[in-house]
């Protein structure tokens, strides 16, 4: 037990790396970006990608309301949409702003890209990308992870600084070594 305490910081460290590694490999693999442009009178909840496969998410959406606000040169300042999001009878009025994505579940982030530029007074339509990447939590957990190796090692220095050092000659050549292998 004492073994895994000691080297929990390079343990959790590594396991960290290594999660984020994974999620990044998984999430190449396995992510996704569609588009789908929404009209104030259909449902849609289909998806086109890149390679134009379509994709069906379990939810419809539905422009409600979209509006423009431009600089006094004409230049579109910011672009806000008001969509009715319908997922297993459950309907809920979502707000997307440009630069500002929504969450749809768990790796799924909804983007406001463009709109009608046609009638940019009075807008008919806008884009919207899907983006899914269903390892995102794992890649958090990476980082967490890490982040925790970092604490931890900095907790065990400062522990061996302020209790005089160390006990033995042994250790301190192991900690010289570990610290060597960190930088």
């Amino acid at each position: 037990m004492k073994v895994i305490i000691k080297y929990l910081p390079l343990i959790s460290s590594h396991l960290g790396i290594a999660l984020i590694v994974l999620a990044m490999i998984l999430g190449y693999f396995h992510n996704w970006r569609g588009k789908a442009v929404l009209l104030p009178t259909d449902k849609t909840n289909v998806f086109i990608t890149k390679d134009n496969e379509l994709k069906i998410v379990p939810f419809a959406l539905t422009l409600i309301n979209f509006r423009v606000d431009f600089y006094d040169s004409g230049e579109p300042k910011n672009f806000e949409a008001i969509i009715n999001v319908e997922e297993n009878s459950d309907t809920e009025a979502i707000s997307l702003r440009m630069n500002h994505p929504c969450k749809m579940g768990f790796g799924q982030d909804l983007y406001l890209l463009s709109y009608d530029r046609q009638h940019s007074e009075n807008p008919e339509f806008c884009v919207v990308e899907l983006v899914y990447d269903p390892f995102q939590g794992l890649f958090l957990a990476g980082i967490i992870l890490v982040i925790l190796g970092l604490i931890l090692n900095c907790f065990h220095f400062f522990r061996l600084v302020e209790f005089g050092g160390y006990k033995k000659e042994e250790e301190k050549e192991k900690f010289t070594l570990h610290c060597r292998y960190i930088s």
